[in-house]
C-alpha cells in the first residue's frame, strides 16, 4: 500500500535543503493510493518539544503533558499525543482508524507524532508515517510518497523573499552537507553525484 503525504509549510523545505535549521513541527495530511483522505496529524521533533518544556512546567494544567514529553525525551522511539472531543460537541469527530479510546470510550479527533529526530527531514517523515501506519492501520510496510514538494530553486527563492520581508540577510550561503546529498539521493532515487550536480547548477 502507498500512503501519500502532503505537507503544509514552505519552511519544512527550507530546513530540508539546508537554508536554515530543520523545522521542529509540521502538519501533514495523509491520503491512500486512490487519493482518499486518511486523516491529518502533526509531526514533532525533539528540539521543538524540548524548547517549550520549561514554560510548560510553570503551568499546573500541563502536568500530564510535561510528564509525557519528559518520558519521550529519554528514548529513541516514536510517541503519540492524542486530542479528544466530548461526545456532546457540536462538531464531534473520531478518527476512522485504530486509536486508543479515552475514559469516555471516545477515539481521538487528532494526534501528534513525537519523533526521536531533533528536526524534521525527509527520512523523519518516512519513518514516522511507517511507524504510525503499522500501529494505527495495521500495515506492516508501506510506500511513502511526499507530494507538494518545493523544488530546490523555488524553495531558495521563497526563503530569500521571506528573509527580505522580515529584515533578514537575503544573501544565503548555500552549503551542501553530506546528509542532505544522501537524503535527496534516496528521495529522488538518483546517484549522489547527480544530486550534487543538480543542486550546484540550481544556484549558478
Amino acid at each position: 500500500m502507498k500512503i501519500i503525504v502532503r505537507s503544509e509549510s514552505a519552511n519544512l523545505w527550507w530546513g530540508i535543503y539546508g537554508f536554515c535549521e530543520k523545522t521542529g513541527w509540521e502538519d501533514l495530511n495523509l491520503f491512500d493510493e486512490n487519493k482518499k483522505r486518511i486523516g491529518g496529524l502533526c509531526l514533532n521533533g525533539k528540539g521543538y518539544l524540548r524548547a517549550g518544556l520549561d514554560d510548560l512546567k510553570n503551568d499546573p494544567e500541563e502536568t500530564e503533558f510535561v510528564e509525557a514529553i519528559e518520558k519521550y525525551l529519554t528514548d529513541n522511539k516514536c510517541h503519540y499525543w492524542y486530542y479528544y472531543d466530548n461526545k456532546d460537541d457540536e462538531d464531534f469527530y473520531e478518527v476512522p482508524y485504530l486509536a486508543p479510546k479515552n475514559h469516555n470510550g471516545v477515539k481521538p479527533r487528532f494526534m501528534d507524532i513525537w519523533h526521536p529526530d531533533e528536526g524534521i527531514g525527509i527520512s523523519t517523515i518516512n519513518s514516522a508515517i511507517k511507524v504510525w501506519a503499522k500501529e494505527h492501520l495495521r500495515i506492516e510496510d508501506c510506500d511513502i510518497e511526499i507530494q507538494n514538494e518545493e523544488s530546490f530553486e523555488d524553495s531558495l527563492k521563497s526563503f530569500k523573499e521571506n528573509e527580505e520581508l522580515f529584515g533578514g540577510d537575503s544573501k544565503v550561503e548555500v552549503k551542501f552537507a553530506d546528509e542532505l546529498i544522501e537524503e535527496l539521493s534516496q528521495h529522488w532515487k538518483k546517484p549522489k553525484d547527480e544530486v550534487l550536480k543538480k543542486l550546484e547548477n540550481s544556484i549558478k
